[in-house]
């Protein structure tokens, strides 16, 4: 029987603009179309998207565009994007409808929801994909109600023949107390031997607990303290046969960010700071970002320092 492959994607964060700068809205498509390249590459069937598609949830002409056509160049090389909406993605209450649903509608990509009836959550036809070998089931973002319904998603999913992925954006074990969508592990773990991997999204670093649990960061640094972590960011490549699977992280496409600290000498003068700075060897790449820090003691006001 041969094998099948999907990616597991998550907080893509497409429309983001780090500092302001049109370069880095555009790293962020760049970082995706080099996912899209290695899905098609690697022969997957799904890119699974688990939530924050968007960065924000009003977003621009140019931003739909260049969505849209990325998501038809999967289109067109027989992959499939199955999507849960994020907390960056839902729709605020007045508008009912997020954009996902609009790329659902226009079979850009396949939106897993459920419903909330009398406040019980239901999942239905639009909560699960299926075909010949695999199940997909996906919750959106529930936010501080996520363990509250989670009985209620654990007591729903019955036990299939079909390798079961259950598509959810939540932290495990990450911002308890914060009431941002996080749940403890112990709540979780009932869902082994029902599903056979649980595809998470909403943190932006790589983690994985109990071969099950799988969140693959985000695709692009959003802040420039996140690269300190830039390798915990990326996808994960998914191949199964019947129940088994194999695992394989990929590191995504991301600016390189360089964090360096320089401690001064004191009683330098302006001038000499200035002189050193701009004849630091500071080892590294071209068009990487670069931040540095400096600390020390000067007899000056250093807010006087030519920073340009």
């Amino acid at each position: 029987m041969e094998k099948h492959l999907f990616l597991h994607c998550g907080d893509l964060h497409l429309g983001c603009t780090p500092n302001h700068l049109e370069q880095r809205y555009e790293d962020f498509f760049i970082s995706f179309k080099d996912l899209i390249d290695n899905a098609i590459n690697s022969k997957c069937e799904y890119i699974l998207i688990s939530g924050d598609l968007f960065h924000l949830k009003v977003i621009n002409s140019k931003t739909l565009l260049n969505v849209i056509n990325l998501l038809e160049y999967a289109r067109v090389n027989n992959i499939k994007v199955i999507a849960i909406e994020g907390n960056h993605d839902k729709a605020f209450y007045v508008d009912e409808d997020s954009w996902l649903n609009f790329l659902n509608e226009k079979n850009y990509i396949t939106l897993l929801k459920h419903k909330m009836v009398d406040g019980k959550l239901i999942i239905d036809n639009e909560s699960i994909y299926e075909d010949d070998n695999i199940r997909i089931i996906g919750i959106g973002y529930l936010g501080s109600a996520t363990s509250i319904y989670l009985k209620d998603i654990q007591n729903k999913i019955s036990k299939s023949d079909k390798f079961t992925v259950l598509m959810m954006h939540a932290g495990i074990n990450r911002l308890l107390g914060q009431e941002m969508g996080d749940i403890s592990l112990e709540q979780l773990l009932p869902l082994k031997g029902i599903v056979d991997y649980v595809a998470l999204g909403h943190i932006h670093n790589k983690y994985i607990l109990e071969d099950l649990f799988y969140n693959p960061g985000s695709i692009e640094n959003i802040r420039i303290k996140d690269g300190k972590r830039s390798d915990d960011k990326g996808y994960f490549i998914v191949s199964y046969q019947n129940k088994e699977k194999e695992v394989k992280f990929i590191k995504s496409k991301q600016r390189k960010i360089y964090n360096i600290q320089i401690k001064l000498e004191n009683n330098l003068s302006i001038e000499e700071v200035e002189r050193y700075l701009i004849n630091y060897e500071y080892m590294c790449e071209e068009q990487a970002i670069l931040e540095i820090t400096i600390c020390g003691n000067v007899p000056f006001n250093p807010y006087l320092l030519n920073f340009d």
